[in-house]
């Protein structure tokens, strides 16, 4: 359902910048700002609940009964001996980096008069044929225009999160973190409560480190992220983990 009403919206939105691009082409800066401005108002209204329920979390896992604690400088003393690291991070960045390039392209092209002008007599050639009225003509072009540079940049996120689905779901590796009878806190400032619902869990003891597959909001990397918890000894991690996984499900 949410999918469907994020199609819809968009396809709304694309109709309503090629109408203000060819009725009101004065107003589409001030309509522009306007709309950047409530996107960020909107985001940042959710943000703010989300960080109420973070905060609640996280004082509730505080609160619980230490069981393992693993240091920064243990963290980091661990990643600098796993030489397969840097081929999984550089990995993550080739699918990543698409995806974060793409929005500054999208503005070139939109901001850009040249590159505007340039895509959009392009389109407009190819619509000459229709035998429409100018406005119509010059509708349809910025349809087309924004449809095309909306389709980009959701098939570019889409290979993307497939890539990163292929190698196994975004990596996140806190550099501390501390194992309560409550739950996980990461970094002292994300928890993960009781019980942990894990997709899976993955241990590597020549590596030292035991990894969880987690669900993410964002649908990036099949919607999955791997949270790498490196440690001195993993099994114990497991064990403790594995418990806070079943013993209030």
């Amino acid at each position: 359902m949410d999918s469907r009403f994020n199609w819809l919206v968009s396809v709304a939105l694309l109709v309503l910048f090629a109408y203000m691009s060819t009725y009101f082409p004065e107003h589409l800066g001030t309509f522009m700002l306007f709309y950047i401005f409530a996107m960020l108002a909107i985001t940042f209204a959710i943000a703010g609940r989300s960080a109420r329920a973070i905060f609640r979390d996280l004082e509730y896992v505080k609160a619980g009964k230490p069981l393992l604690s693993v240091s920064s400088e243990e963290v980091a003393r661990l990643k600098s001996k796993d030489r397969d690291l840097n081929r999984e991070m550089n990995e993550q960045v080739r699918a990543t980096l698409p995806q974060l390039l793409a929005p500054f392209v999208f503005m070139l092209v939109l901001l850009v008069p040249a590159a505007r002008e340039s895509a959009l007599q392009s389109l407009g050639s190819l619509l000459r044929s229709l035998s429409l009225s100018a406005n119509a003509q010059r509708f349809l072009t910025f349809l087309l225009f924004y449809g095309l540079l909306t389709l980009v940049l959701y098939t570019i996120t889409y290979a993307s999160g497939k890539y990163l689905e292929h190698i196994g779901g975004r990596l996140e590796i806190p550099s501390f973190y501390l194992v309560t009878d409550r739950g996980l806190i990461l970094e002292g400032r994300t928890p993960i409560k009781a019980p942990i619902k894990a997709l899976g869990m993955k241990v590597d003891t020549r590596r030292k480190f035991m990894e969880l597959r987690v669900k993410t909001h964002v649908n990036v990397g099949g919607g999955v992220s791997r949270v790498r918890l490196y440690c001195e000894d993993p099994r114990k991690l497991e064990a403790y983990l594995k418990a806070l996984s079943e013993e209030r499900s």
